[in-house]
């Protein structure tokens, strides 16, 4: 069960919580919040159980939402112990269920909620399940903001009065433009704030083109069959001409300074797999203008079709990845026709060409951050010096994904230490959460 929340908290952590002051938090079954006072607060890494780390702790950031978790009981340590304590009911013996956070965008988890897994629980649907914490009644994460990057920020999107508006005017002014039509659902309905920002006039514009894909991801957001639970959105479901994707994508360039344009999104499948129709619209667009960035966001699969884009006229390439382990990669995307040699490939030929490269790692912590995946990474990263890493929260039920990769566990290091890491080392690489524009492209 999900819970709004409307009350905005501070914009900066400040200082830490005293331990004494720092509570756990649990959910009933009708999805209330509270506090269980007496026990001290759990967090999760991988399959471990830790004591909470006060100094991992922001305040919940504004936007963020609250879910139950139903068939799990929450895990909290007693602090005169050091012992990780199940409980099945709260203090006045209402039954307990685990209680987590979904954070906002641009917004890191550093530990996932302790809980202990009943017997016949559900999987739980694809959210980025955060620990939670109260202070002084009010909710803290173990989170940190990742990317400075204002666009996807709740407060600038308490404007559906001004967006109805302006998908109004667009549907006018392209009146035979499915496109248009799908980012107004997708603004709608989905409430996607990519999409939002398009009819507004800022940042970033999402272009999907395609209901098709060469991959079957554990945690596919828009096509899920057989796996026990629903994908997040309905996937697109007609293919745009060239002319109606170049038609977005010049609106937007000449409405927009810096601005984006990005193939590849939740609610499609994988743009790679029209590759010669997104060629000829990016030709189409560079015929009229420099403007812009295009981006495309992509599974990589297509090294032939990464070379036929870049030589068209693209800017920059985003390639997700949950791990830069070969054998967790393809339990994950469970490949259809192509190898994670040809992500790789890809990674290369878009290096040589010179454009914009970004790997889009999805974060589990406990995974992402252990040491035989850290040690991956830095080979990785080694061998193909990309310009950016995007961190992003992995959406998935934590047990279902390591259930389903092989997961092997070795000690861990810490999201934040992983992140500062990262940035000590490679002071080049950019790391951040969205697609940048080309006017703040880092040079290596």
């Amino acid at each position: 069960m999900k819970k709004d929340l409307t009350e905005k908290p501070h914009a900066s952590p400040g200082r830490a919580p005293k331990r004494n002051l720092l509570l756990p938090a649990y959910c009933d079954f009708d999805g209330s919040v509270f506090e269980y006072p007496g026990l001290e607060p759990a967090f999760r890494s991988g399959r471990r159980f830790y004591r909470a780390d006060e100094r991992e702790l922001i305040p919940l950031p504004y936007g963020s939402v609250l879910f139950s978790l139903p068939g799990r009981i929450p895990v909290f340590c007693d602090g005169s112990t050091g012992r990780f304590v199940p409980k099945d009911a709260g203090p006045c013996g209402s039954q307990a269920l685990g209680a987590s956070a979904f954070l906002s965008s641009a917004y890191l988890r550093t530990y996932l909620p302790a809980f202990k897994k009943l017997r016949g629980a559900p999987i739980l649907p694809l959210w980025a399940y955060t620990a939670l914490a109260i202070c002084r009644g009010s909710f803290m994460v173990p989170a940190m903001r990742i990317d400075d990057d204002p666009r996807s920020d709740p407060e600038i999107h308490e404007n559906d009065r001004a967006l109805k508006g302006a998908i109004r005017s667009m549907k006018a002014e392209y009146p035979a433009n499915r496109l248009v039509g799908q980012l107004a659902l997708c603004a709608t309905e989905y409430r996607c704030l990519c999409a939002r920002n398009f009819f507004l006039g800022r940042y970033e514009a999402p272009v999907p083109t395609t209901p098709h894909c060469n991959a079957r991801c554990l945690g596919c957001l828009s096509y899920q069959e057989g796996a026990g639970f629903r994908g997040s959105q309905e996937r697109l479901n007609f293919m745009p001409t060239p002319e109606e994707i170049a038609g977005v994508v010049l609106r937007h360039f000449g409405a927009v300074d810096a601005a984006v344009a990005s193939f590849g999104q939740g609610c499609e499948g994988e743009p790679l797999l029209r590759g010669k129709d997104l060629a000829s619209a990016i030709s189409l667009v560079r015929e009229k203008t420099d403007r812009g960035t295009i981006n495309i966001n992509t599974n990589g699969s297509l090294p032939d079709m990464v070379k036929l884009l870049i030589n068209a006229g693209l800017d920059s390439i985003r390639i997700s990845i949950n791990s830069p382990t070969s054998e967790y990669y393809e339990r994950y995307y469970r490949m259809k026709g192509y190898s994670f040699a040809d992500v790789c490939r890809s990674i290369d030929i878009a290096l040589e060409a010179g454009i914009f490269v970004s790997i889009n790692l999805f974060f589990l912590p406990g995974f992402t951050d252990m040491e035989s995946e850290v040690e991956s990474l830095d080979g990785f990263l080694d061998r193909y010096p990309v310009s950016m890493v995007q961190a992003r929260n992995l959406n998935i039920d934590p047990d279902f994904y390591l259930d389903n990769i092989g997961f092997r566990e070795s000690a861990s290091m810490g999201i934040r230490r992983l992140v500062q890491k990262l940035k000590r080392e490679r002071p080049g690489m950019m790391i951040g959460y969205y697609n940048p524009p080309k006017e703040k492209f880092r040079k290596q």
